[in-house]
């Protein structure tokens, strides 16, 4: 039975609504164990302002939108939240995220689900893919089953990649990428070894903690592999993860997000939303403009 629940909160703007966030968390599930990392080279904050039982990373890591340092970020965090305490399970947040079910109601779908983690994930096959994969789980996941989308998974994950440097709005230094049809050289994947990939945001117990937190050969060379490829965070903690028969993971996340059938980002979620929240049964949904007057409504319903 779960007795502490933490959180990992990777945020690089909108210090307002992550504050609001962090307390909503301490009332709702008592002082839970919360460590946060954020970015101040995009935004500045006081970490005074924030409840006790918030801590941040520090030194921060600079992170960029589908960069390697986001997976850095999040595992530096983890091993924070461990360092200090030992919660059944946590769960990974953006600062944009907001909660969306009870705590009470959180907790018992946690202990009767008999899982060790939430998180969506599919296979990535070896050659490029033609065909769309059955429906996800999490129906506003759709989009990342397409044939499309698994092609461009493909590239990003298990095919060549050849790269030219840029210079990119700032300025700073950017990378034309190339991508090839053939499986790039040294990779890790293979039969005993599959790529698989989903959304980035997930929830686990101890046990998946453990594993993140001593990675093993195999995995010291998946982040080696994808250190230098596009948006990594969707695809390693799914491949370290699901590569291991021993894990119960259901990939109903549990999180709600509204797509749109597509796209780089999910919508600014708003009061219209939420029938279609509520009627989810998800803990958590994202993303939430600071201050929208949905977020005064969620706390009316949750608290």
């Amino acid at each position: 039975m779960p007795k502490k629940i933490g959180f990992i909160i990777l945020s690089h703007a909108n210090p307002p609504h992550l504050l609001r966030l962090t307390r909503t968390l301490q009332r709702m599930y008592d002082n839970p164990p919360i460590v946060c990392h954020h970015d101040f080279s995009q935004s500045s904050l006081s970490p005074d302002e924030f409840p006790s039982n918030v801590r941040f990373v520090s030194p921060h890591e600079r992170t960029r939108w589908g960069q390697f340092p986001v997976v850095t970020a999040s595992l530096r965090a983890l091993k924070l939240l461990y360092a200090n305490g030992s919660p059944d399970w946590f769960f990974l947040l953006s600062g944009s995220d907001y909660p969306t079910m009870r705590s009470d109601k959180v907790v018992e779908d946690l202990i009767s689900s008999g899982m060790d983690a939430f998180l969506d994930f599919r296979e990535v096959p070896r050659t490029p893919p033609s065909a769309p994969y059955s429906d996800p789980e999490n129906p506003t996941l759709r989009h990342f089953v397409t044939p499309g989308n698994l092609k461009i998974a493909w590239n990003r994950y298990v095919g060549f990649n050849a790269w030219l440097p840029l210079i990119r709005k700032g300025p700073r230094l950017g990378r034309y990428i190339i991508y090839l049809p053939f499986e790039a050289w040294g990779s890790p994947f293979g039969p005993r070894f599959k790529c698989f990939y989903g959304d980035h945001w997930f929830a686990g117990n101890q046990k998946v903690a453990d594993i993140l937190l001593n990675p093993n050969e195999k995995h010291v060379q998946l982040g080696r592999h994808l250190r230098w490829r596009v948006v990594p965070e969707e695809c390693y903690y799914h491949s370290v993860l699901a590569n291991i028969p021993k894990l119960k993971i259901d990939k109903a996340t549990r999180r709600f997000s509204e797509w749109l059938g597509g796209g780089a980002h999910p919508q600014i979620l708003g009061p219209n939303d939420l029938p279609a929240i509520v009627s989810s049964n998800a803990h958590f949904a994202r993303k939430f403009a600071p201050a929208s007057p949905v977020l005064d409504e969620i706390d009316r319903m949750l608290l």
